[in-house]
């Protein structure tokens, strides 16, 4: 990013990323107005991450058995199916705030709850993922099928999310319309939760078969998908409020696990355009 476009963006206001010491602008009217800061509008909720190789997820799993329950989302086949697809500006400006590590940043997406990859969705939020520094929260809408799917198509947000009048659904009109936000890529994993009736704000969830696609429909095809993570890795999340249980972590510690920065919607959008463009290379070739 050219010093130029990297000033005019830090000098545009956005509701969500003025975090700290700044005023967040109101979607609904007039920018100047003061709104809450980030921390004030969020939980004090943190997560860990770690990337746990294939050969170790089942060692990982025995240590931490006796620590965790299984969740009651997971279902008869022990685990869902988490469809989310990413919206960003054409100069990807949530993916670019990601890897320059602004502080205050979100990752507006559509995400459908399945029971099992090609199954009908069970559930569709429209959803704001933020982060200040190290804290976390979620902000989510429900929508129909009918509404994703046409916000997906092309659908101008201030029609299909007439009928919310909802502190999200604002939001995201305003940013949609400012920022000319469209879908950019989307994830699918399955995923495993857990809590722990000894602590009682604890949710761990295991994350395999992380794929990804520029596909951006919910019914793309599987047949599109690629591996996000070629070596197979599972993201375990270690998420909480206040204080993480220093025995989870002791035993994470103990099998050498380290604690990593990641992002999904940024590691699809690297492999997708990575793969994309080794694709075209390898076509020039042969032309």
């Amino acid at each position: 990013m050219s010093e130029r476009s990297r000033e005019r963006r830090d000098t545009e206001l956005d509701p969500l990323t003025l975090g700290g010491p700044g005023r967040a602008a109101d979607p609904a009217g007039d920018e100047t107005q003061p709104g809450p800061l980030w921390p004030q509008a969020y939980t004090n909720r943190y997560e860990i991450k770690y990337l746990v190789p294939a050969r170790d997820l089942r060692q990982v799993r025995a240590v931490l058995s006796g620590l965790l329950a299984p969740d009651a989302n997971n279902g008869q086949r022990g685990g869902y199916v988490n469809q989310s697809i990413y919206f960003d500006s054409p100069h990807y400006r949530y993916y670019t705030e990601k890897h320059e590590g602004e502080l205050a940043r979100i990752k507006p997406r559509i995400r459908f709850y399945r029971s099992a990859l090609g199954a009908e969705a069970s559930s569709v939020f429209l959803e704001f993922k933020g982060r200040y520094d190290r804290i976390v929260a979620k902000r989510r809408l429900q929508l129909t099928k009918a509404e994703a799917d046409d916000l997906l198509n092309g659908g101008a947000a201030a029609r299909v999310m007439q009928g919310h009048n909802d502190a999200v659904a604002r939001e995201f009109i305003y940013l949609c319309d400012r920022y000319n936000l469209q879908p950019c890529v989307m994830t699918v994993y399955n995923r495993e939760a857990f809590h722990s009736d000894f602590y009682g704000s604890l949710r761990v969830t295991f994350d395999t078969r992380f794929q990804c696609s520029l596909a951006t429909r919910a019914d793309s095809a599987p047949a599109g998908y690629i591996e996000a993570l070629p070596g197979g890795e599972t993201v375990l999340e270690v998420k909480y409020n206040e204080q993480v249980p220093k025995i989870l972590i002791s035993r994470l510690n103990s099998l050498g696990l380290q604690q990593r920065t990641f992002s999904k919607f940024a590691v699809a959008l690297e492999r997708c355009f990575d793969q994309f463009r080794s694709r075209r290379f390898r076509a020039s070739r042969f032309q």
